[in-house]
């Protein structure tokens, strides 16, 4: 990852003009900020591809004063004085940070003067971390079968010549007919892949709004659940989801606790195995009633 330093007017919209010049290159920001310094705006902003942000600011303008590495740091959240002793590494090693932030997964970033130094720094440092955070946590394996049903007698000879239709089964559970979306020549009446994404991701985001709901005290009565997604497809026929949109409603039983029971869909999303899998943007329009 790169931190682009970048230098903005200051004035209304200077933010919202580097957004857009993003936005339109499709190059996602993943962690930073901005601010005024004796009258002139700076920026640091933390880019996957560095050369495809610079690349898009500066054709619209924009200047971008350096583009460098970056160290990435993981803190033991529930220990004060993490940023304290991990700074005081730095100093000891005489490796000067010259600009620090957070970015979108809670991780610390670093800009440092002295690139090797404080990666060598940076790796003892996430050794110690490890060795003194106890056991290794525990992993969990899934199995899921997947099997063709559509040959229709000369396989994949062509491109129309065989069905899209398979099974996905697990072992012990009720399989489910599915095929591709109608658009690729599938079955309209079969699950597609894009819908069990979309459901996968919507069960996942249920299941922990639920156990908040449980252990803060908000008693759900009904959640359902319409979500939506948006799939680009690009030139070479390809394609990504760029969002997902869940509108669950939820019935719960006393009025009094409608903001709580609101405010927990943040914290399901930040607890969801599967919205920490994706890296795009999943939205929570939730309607809450009481009866």
């Amino acid at each position: 990852m790169k931190d682009l330093a970048i230098a903005l007017e200051n004035h209304p919209g200077a933010l919202a003009d580097m957004g857009e010049a993003l936005g339109r290159a499709g190059v996602s920001v993943k962690g930073g900020g901005a601010w005024v310094h004796e009258g002139r705006g700076i920026a640091h902003f933390l880019f996957d591809d560095g050369a495809a942000a610079r690349t898009a600011l500066e054709a619209s303008g924009i200047t971008v004063l350096a583009e460098r590495d970056v160290l990435v740091q993981r803190l033991n959240q529930d220990q004060p004085g993490q940023p304290g002793k991990l700074t005081r590494s730095m100093a000891e090693a005489k490796v000067n940070i010259e600009t620090l932030y957070s970015d979108h997964d809670h991780r610390m970033i670093l800009v440092v003067d002295d690139q090797a130094r404080g990666s060598q720094v940076s790796e003892q440092w996430e050794q110690e971390r490890a060795s003194k955070s106890g056991p290794p946590k525990p992993t969990h394996h899934y199995s899921m079968s997947v099997e063709w049903t559509g040959n229709d007698g000369v396989g994949t000879q062509t491109y129309r010549s065989y069905r899209r239709d398979h099974i996905v089964s697990a072992q012990g559970k009720v399989p489910i007919d599915a095929s591709s979306d109608p658009a690729f020549r599938g079955d309209p009446s079969r699950y597609n892949p894009e819908e069990l994404f979309i459901a996968a991701i919507s069960s996942c985001h249920m299941l922990w709004y639920l156990h908040l709901c449980a252990v803060n005290g908000v008693v759900v009565t009904k959640y359902k659940d319409d979500a939506a997604g948006i799939m680009q497809e690009d030139a070479k026929g390809s394609g990504f989801f760029k969002q997902i949109t869940l509108h669950p409603k939820i019935t719960i039983t006393d009025a009094a606790f409608q903001e709580r029971a609101k405010s927990l869909h943040h914290e399901a999303h930040e607890l969801c195995f599967l919205a920490r899998s994706v890296n795009f943007d999943i939205d929570i329009d939730p309607e809450i009633t009481a009866s």
